[in-house]
């Protein structure tokens, strides 16, 4: 019997620009508040980018959080 060998890769990819210096906080968590990634940016210009992987991770809602010192954004995202 042949196995399938293939895995799913669940990324989410987390992508903004900051045109001036600024400290981050990138923080993705599941539906439950369980701490799935977080990174710290201090003094950050440019465009950030990251892949996080929630290939190992069960199928449901996350939350990205992006945290600066004067805004807060937070992006759902359904992995199905």
């Amino acid at each position: 019997a042949l196995k399938n060998a293939a895995t799913a890769i669940a990324l989410i990819n987390i992508n903004f620009v900051s045109e001036e210096l600024d400290n981050f906080e990138i923080t993705v968590i599941d539906a439950f508040g369980k701490l799935i990634s977080y990174e710290e940016k201090q003094d950050f210009v440019g465009e950030y980018t990251k892949s996080v992987d929630l290939s190992a991770y069960p199928k449901g809602i996350y939350m990205v959080q992006i945290k600066t010192h004067d805004s807060f954004v937070t992006k759902r995202i359904v992995l199905q």
